[in-house]
Formats: structure tokens, sequence, C-alpha cells
């Protein structure tokens, strides 16, 4: 098994950043705030006393991120996710768009415990994520309406950089299965090879007919930013793959059920399914019946694959909680997916 311990997260300390922010942008004294993240580092920048070089300080602030050593190494992706946050900002859809350094840059790499970085400056979206607020039929189906928005955006973008072999991207969540020695107990490890081997013969066995296109991959709750009670964009174009189109749909229902289970009594019937299903029908295009029963197995191959990849790298990282917040609900969410017949679901999305 590869070694689930070894750390690609960039190590650096908030001098290093401020040394960063004003030799590369000019930006002084800056309060800094370390954001969660997964396997790249974030830091939250505000009230940049002063500005050297002849570049804007935005008003709302920025994010500065170091970018993994793995996905730092691919140049190519680094420039599809340059001008893809670039197309989704002229299309309507706001997100994160680069703030340029004083080369003229939209990122730089740099050699940091002998591991290369790549390091990008955003400008921050002002608003709250939508894993901070109690989810009604409303807001449920404006995140269905958003997701078939998106989705019909990103159908009209390409770019070579993503199409890439990439961890997270759903349709290689099999892979996965080779960290799942991570769990101790029997039972999750044959939980998740057997909901992983269902998704490799029942899903992407039988994909020939899905249509592809490239996909946010990962429309979770804390990548979603709400003003007013409505969505007014996303975050982190990190994990965009050019994938199965469908994908966006389940992983975007996969969290939204997650966020409903942070209840201790929740239920699958208690989740604005119907309300969000119906949105995105209205906005795209209604699901064909194949896509339709493969979506409570894309979704359980979901929720495997955040449980194994979010223990790994709690294992190179103990202080990091943010990588284990699947952990916390994810098996309850899990076992009661499993426990309803796959028709029974199908009326949760149709009925």
């Amino acid at each position: 098994m590869a070694d689930p311990t070894e750390n690609i997260c960039a190590e650096i300390n908030k001098d290093q950043v401020e040394d960063i922010l004003k030799n590369d942008y000019g930006f002084i004294n800056g309060k800094i705030q370390e954001l969660d993240g997964y396997d790249d580092k974030n830091y939250y920048i505000t009230d940049v006393k002063k500005c050297i070089e002849e570049i804007e300080f935005p008003t709302d602030g920025i994010v500065i991120k170091f970018i993994n050593s793995i996905d730092s190494k691919n140049l190519l992706l680094q420039d599809a996710q340059t001008k893809l946050t670039q197309h989704l900002e002229h299309s309507g859809i706001h997100c994160p768009i680069p703030v340029f350094n004083k080369y003229g840059e939209s990122y730089r790499s740099i050699i940091l415990n002998n591991k290369t970085h790549a390091v990008r400056v955003y400008k921050y979206i002002q608003g709250e994520t939508m894993n901070k607020i109690k989810i009604n039929s409303e807001i449920s189906a404006n995140f269905g309406f958003y997701v078939g928005h998106l989705t019909s955006i990103l159908k009209k973008f390409d770019h070579d950089g993503f199409h890439r072999n990439h961890l997270w991207a759903l349709e290689k969540c099999p892979e996965v299965l080779k960290f799942v020695e991570v769990f101790d107990q029997e039972k999750q490890r044959q939980t998740i090879t057997t909901v992983l081997n269902k998704f490799q013969f029942d899903v992407l066995l039988k994909a020939d007919h899905l249509e592809k296109s490239v996909i946010h991959e990962d429309l979770n709750m804390n990548n979603i930013i709400i003003k007013d009670n409505k969505i007014f964009g996303i975050i982190d174009v990190g994990d965009v793959v050019y994938s199965f189109t469908i994908f966006d749909f389940a992983v975007a229902l996969c969290y939204l059920i997650m966020h409903e289970f942070k209840e201790n009594n929740a239920k699958l019937s208690d989740v604005q399914i119907k309300s969000f299903v119906e949105a995105y029908e209205k906005q795209y295009r209604n699901l064909n019946d194949f896509e339709v029963s493969i979506i409570h197995t894309c979704i359980c191959a979901r929720i495997c694959q955040s449980l194994v990849l979010g223990k790994k790298s709690s294992l190179r990282d103990l202080s990091n909680n943010y990588v284990l917040s699947t952990q916390k609900n994810g098996w309850r969410v899990l076992e009661e997916l499993m426990n309803i017949e796959e028709d029974k679901f199908v009326l949760l999305l149709k009925n």
C-alpha cells in the first residue's frame, strides 16, 4: 500500500506568508487567518495597511493558496484553473478570480522543504458558507437550480489541464481501495470494498453513454457561498476534472444529504431531495433512466471515497480536524443509504 502519511501539504509559517505577499504582490501588514483545507494550505488576508506595488488590494480581502506538491507539478492544471475562473466570472458565476502578481502571473512556484508548491492569490468571496445554514425546501431548490446552471456553463468550457488522473474524482474512487487498511475494523473495510466494487461494475463499466464535460467535482456545503439566503457563488476549483457530467449532480446531492445528517435524529425522508432534483432538471435537463438508476450508488461511493481519503489525510496531520469532517456522520448516512432499497430511493428523487 502507498504510504498514507506522506505529507504533500506546504510546510509554511505566517512570516513566510507575509514575505510572499510583500515581495510578489506588494501587500504589507495584513491580518492573516488560516482556513480549512485538505491537501492545500489556505490563508485569508484582510486589512492590508500598505500596497507598495501597483496592485489593488480587493475590498473583501484575498486568499493565498499554497497548492499541494502533487498538483503543483501539473503546470497545465494551473493554467486551466486560471482560465476556468475567468470563464465562470465572465458567465455570471461568482468565484474567486486570481490576483496577478507583479510579474503578471496568476501563480508562481516556490520551494518549501525541498518540495515545489504553486502559490496563488484569489479575491475573497464574501458571504456565508452553506454548511452554516438550515436548508429548507426553497434553499434546496436554489441549490439544484444553481448546480444545473453551473453544469450548463461548464459544458461550454474545456481545457487539457482538466483531463487528468485525480484521486478525488468520483470515477477514480475505486482506486482508494488501496488505502482501505487505514480503518482498523473489518466491517468498515468490507463495507467500503462492497460499495466501491458495486460502483465499478454498475456505473463505470456501463458508462459508455453518459455525457462528459468539465465538472466542479466538489460541490460540498463548504464551497457554496450564500448571501441574503440565496446562493451567491462557489469557491475552490482544486478538484475540477473532465468527467461524467452527472457526477456533479450526484456529489452535490450527496453533500446535501450529509448536511441534513448533522442532526442526530435525521432521516433520508427529512432531506429536501425532491426540490433539489426538480430545480436541477428544470434548469438543465431531465435525468434519463440510467442516470436515475446510478445516483444511489454514486452517492454511496462518494461517501466511501471521502471516508477513506479523510482518514488517510488525518494520519499525516493529526491536528487537522477538517479532514475528518465526513467521519462524524458519514458512516451513519452510508448505513441508512445501504438499508434503503434502491427503487425506494428513486422514489425520493422522482416522486
